[in-house]
């Protein structure tokens, strides 16, 4: 799902000096609505604020609010917030980030979850046009009385080429434990990006990715590959359009499944 903000600046850049309620506010909040008619709305809420602490280290704090209503065969809703927090820190060419997260969803048919996770993250400037990230991510998630832990790792490098044009590519590792299966996935991506002024976007990328579950007594692996067309483009007042294009070949052991298509087009405004 492309998620995208438009930002507003709501209060002026907090004073340091001033009373703790004053610059505990986030001075920048962003707003964003999407709406598939017949199927869902999601609306999001979101604060921000950098405070300096030195030279090249600050701390920033994020915070999310965010409401969907279904439309479907059973009209449900569902609603959730989320806290960020944690220093970042630029020494010459590197940057480390040290967030910590959490947050908790429920819904109107009964359903919550809560979770947690910390994601260390390094990045590097090779030069004017390369960029290397190194990340790290534990989280957990529990739901009810069952509990899941993730653990992903990944190394990715990013060139461009101009202004417009940039390349994206990267290994990612992830290993998910629940309660009686566990699961470990490879991927290696690859993408192609393009901006046409401000008004256009278009991103083209391929993957490919391996599964292995473990659901007693049974080993499960599956691999696939596949290819994606994206584009976003901005419409007047504040809207947005977005579509996305692609297809998939997936082998289950060592049986090939039918090759899919999907694609979908969004219509959704920033405020």
């Amino acid at each position: 799902m492309v998620v995208l903000f438009a930002g507003c600046p709501v209060l002026a850049q907090a004073d340091l000096s001033a009373p703790l309620p004053n610059w505990l506010l986030p001075p920048n909040v962003y707003g964003s609505s999407l709406l598939l008619p017949g199927e869902r709305w999601e609306g999001q809420l979101t604060g921000e604020r950098n405070i300096a602490l030195r030279p090249g280290m600050e701390w920033q704090t994020r915070t999310d609010l965010h409401r969907t209503r279904f439309e479907q065969m059973y009209p449900a809703r569902a609603q959730g917030f989320s806290l960020s927090t944690g220093p970042q820190i630029r020494l010459g060419a590197a940057e480390f980030s040290l967030p910590w997260s959490a947050g908790r969803n429920s819904s109107s048919i009964g359903g919550a979850s809560s979770w947690s996770s910390g994601s260390p993250r390094m990045t590097v400037a090779l030069g004017p046009w390369d960029r290397v990230r190194l990340e790290a991510k534990l989280s957990r998630r529990r739901e009810g009385s069952s509990t899941q832990r993730r653990r992903t790792t990944s190394l990715s490098w990013r060139h461009s080429f101009s202004n417009n044009w940039s390349l994206t590519t990267g290994l990612r590792e992830v290993r998910e434990t629940g309660d009686a299966d566990t699961s470990i996935s490879a991927e290696t991506y690859a993408s192609v990006d393009a901006w046409f002024g401000d008004d256009w976007r278009w991103s083209l990328g391929s993957s490919l990715l391996d599964n292995r579950s473990t659901r007693l007594p049974a080993l499960q692996r599956d691999r696939s590959a596949s290819l994606s067309l994206s584009t976003r483009y901005r419409l007047p007042d504040g809207w947005w359009i977005s579509g996305e294009l692609q297809s998939t070949q997936t082998y289950r052991g060592d049986e090939q499944r039918p090759l899919s298509h999907s694609g979908g087009l969004k219509l959704f405004r920033d405020f």
